[in-house]
């Protein structure tokens, strides 16, 4: 990704952003249609994908909850390729506190990305910046849109909505500091990236990967700020996350929700970890159950492969809607 793809970067509360100018999808001349979400994924119908009766399903398919039921049940009781950490991306704990250097001042001038009242997707990033996702959206033909990449102070904290026990017996806890960082990038970061613009989004989509889409899904329910949530392979394995999500309305119905997992990514020795096939299904048919139209996307792999390009599906598809 070139430089100037950037239109700009900043710093707050230890979160680094990095917002990018939009660009037309440099790869397939695809229009913004389910069609040409279908034939990236080899399939030739639009919204939920279906298997056949007594098939599993196959990479990359997107399917409703009737056929995800059936796939997933092969999930279970398997050991990880990648041993203790497969199943979520974790990083070194963060004992720093939140400081603000110099993050006060708002957006000065408009915001050029804006003018023609494009979509816009926060997507919180674990390492980089989001280019590598950027790139293969526009590989895939996807539509216009502004890139807000925001790598979090502190990934395993700032994204999970409450406290919980690391997952091994030497992991740090997770701090369950979501609720700051919803605050925080509602009231700084999405006020600075859209600036004084004439005409606002048309739409913000939250995406995130792993503790990321656990956060993005979170946020239906504590936000009205965002219309669509893209979840890819996000650690709906966090416990108690299910029920709380059976409790509590949407604070904005969305109006589209798109999840993805890896074939592999419950066959963990982590017994935490085994529940993400499960917890996945239990919040993407709580989603249909409220009308919001939803889809599921398995890939091939455990959680760690291609994470990028599953990145990258889902906020297409979103933005497809």
């Amino acid at each position: 990704m070139d430089s100037e793809d950037i239109v700009r970067e900043f710093d707050v509360c230890g979160n680094h952003v990095t917002v990018y100018r939009p660009a037309r999808g440099a790869g397939k001349a695809h229009p913004n249609t389910d069609a040409a979400m279908a034939d990236d994924v080899g399939n030739d119908a639009v919204g939920h994908f279906g298997t056949r009766e007594g098939e599993g399903l196959p990479s990359g398919e997107l399917c409703s909850s009737r056929s995800r039921r059936q796939a997933s049940s092969d999930q279970h009781h398997h050991v990880g390729d990648n041993g203790r950490n497969e199943g979520y991306i974790q990083e070194p704990p963060c004992n720093q506190g939140r400081s603000d250097a110099g993050s006060n001042g708002r957006a000065g001038k408009a915001n050029p990305a804006f003018l023609d009242s494009l979509p816009a997707v926060y997507l919180h990033v674990h390492d980089g910046d989001g280019s590598e996702v950027l790139r293969l959206c526009r590989e895939l033909g996807c539509r216009e849109f502004v890139l807000a990449a925001i790598r979090p102070r502190c990934w395993n904290d700032d994204l999970t909505p409450w406290e919980c026990p690391g997952l091994f017996a030497d992991d740090a806890p997770f701090a369950g500091k979501a609720a700051e960082q919803l605050r925080l990038l509602e009231s700084e970061i999405i006020p600075r990236v859209e600036g004084d613009a004439p005409r606002k989004p048309e739409q913000r989509v939250l995406a995130g990967y792993s503790l990321a889409g656990l956060f993005a899904t979170w946020a239906c329910f504590n936000s009205a700020s965002f219309g669509c949530v893209a979840s890819a392979s996000g650690s709906l394995w966090y416990p108690d996350f299910t029920g709380y999500a059976q409790a509590t309305e949407f604070a904005r119905k969305p109006a589209c929700a798109y999840f993805s997992l890896g074939s592999k990514e419950a066959r963990t020795p982590s017994r935490l970890l085994r529940n993400v096939a499960q917890g996945t299904r239990d919040v993407i048919e709580l989603f249909e159950a409220r009308g919001v139209p939803t889809v599921f996307e398995q890939n091939p792999g455990n959680h760690f492969k291609e994470p990028a390009l599953r990145m990258a599906k889902g906020i297409a598809w979103a933005l497809s809607k």
